[in-house]
């Protein structure tokens, strides 16, 4: 496992063992169903289901309390699950592998949202300085992003698929995205990989996106629970996700109705508050296999986990209504 992991999983360790027991005393009520779901969200704009869920009622209809934690990195929201303080999460595919592997129970349980065709969620844009030079040129001049993450995986299968081989592509780590915002802007780096919507953001201010994923079949995001939750509370995983599609069917019905939940949770710029779209959700549905066992090899050829996960280990289905 590469050494940044090592320091990642370090630090999830030594903040999760304490108060492990009581997180679990007190979410349990005294009928043996679930007091209240703790999950966890990232500021994400695929993550818009659970804040529309949670604030128009459509949980506590469902019959549950669900208490939905805002988290600002993907690591915050990792040591909370492992400490206990979390019963599920939304996040990207390769999370929650990377957990898994080093031996927290998580699952995967339903996919929340997939780039269709007409719809982008990650870019790799040019600086504005750099908008004329090709995909290729771009490579090899340098590309910013975080490695060892879903970011750079996109990256590498996007590249792929223009028959650039990752291996002479120069790669520019920066962990910290405004900064490699800001340092695409200034031209500091010839080019970025930024999700929406900064990506939006980054072209009004003159950057040029070369490539996107859109239709790729890439950007899985996905909700997951803890196996012992699923495995105990399986009802209500399954009336969590009936509130999530009833919120996937709100948004998609009454966009402009839902723009200041958007606006306000998944922290959309200023600028861009009226004019930046309202994404459109799919159903939920389970995880395309192919798409896991690929991220899974791709996470094992990086090093990052030491053996292929199978469907089976990191997909829990059944749950879905």
């Amino acid at each position: 496992m590469k050494k940044g992991f090592f320091c990642y999983f370090a630090i999830i360790i030594a903040l999760a063992c304490p108060g492990i027991s009581q997180a679990k005393e007190t979410r349990v009520s005294a009928g043996g169903s679930p007091k209240v779901i703790n999950f966890g969200a990232l500021p994400d704009v695929q993550a818009l289901p659970v804040f529309v869920a949670s604030q128009k009622g459509y949980f506590k209809e469902a019959g549950l309390s669900v208490n939905v934690v805002r988290f600002n990195s993907a690591m915050e929201r990792d040591v909370a699950l492992s400490a206990g303080r979390l019963d599920g999460y939304f996040g990207d595919l390769a999370s929650p592998m990377v957990l898994y592997a080093n031996g927290v129970a998580i699952k995967i349980a339903a996919t929340i949202f997939e780039t269709p065709k007409n719809q982008r969620m990650f870019a790799i844009l040019a600086s504005p300085k750099h908008k004329g030079i090709s995909l290729e040129e771009l490579a090899k001049e340098g590309i910013s992003l975080s490695s060892n993450t879903i970011v750079e995986y996109l990256a590498v299968r996007l590249l792929e698929s223009r028959g650039i081989d990752p291996k002479r592509v120069t790669f520019i780590e920066i962990k910290n995205i405004p900064i490699r915002l800001q340092m695409l802007l200034s031209a500091q780096v010839p080019a970025a990989i930024l999700a929406e919507p900064l990506a939006t953001f980054a072209e009004q201010k003159g950057a040029k996106a070369v490539i996107d994923d859109a239709g790729a079949d890439l950007s899985s995001t996905v909700l997951c629970f803890h196996k012992n939750f699923l495995e105990r509370y399986g009802s209500a995983a399954t009336a969590f996700f009936r509130a999530i599609n009833r919120a996937v069917e709100e948004i998609n019905s009454h966009p402009a109705e839902n723009r200041l939940i958007m606006n306000k949770e998944c922290r959309i710029p200023e600028t861009m508050q009226t004019t930046f779209p309202v994404p459109r959700f799919p159903v939920l549905g389970v995880p395309n296999e192919r798409h896991v066992r690929d991220v899974s090899r791709w996470l094992k050829g990086k090093g990052i986990i030491k053996r292929n996960l199978s469907y089976k280990e990191m997909v829990a289905g059944g749950y879905i209504p």
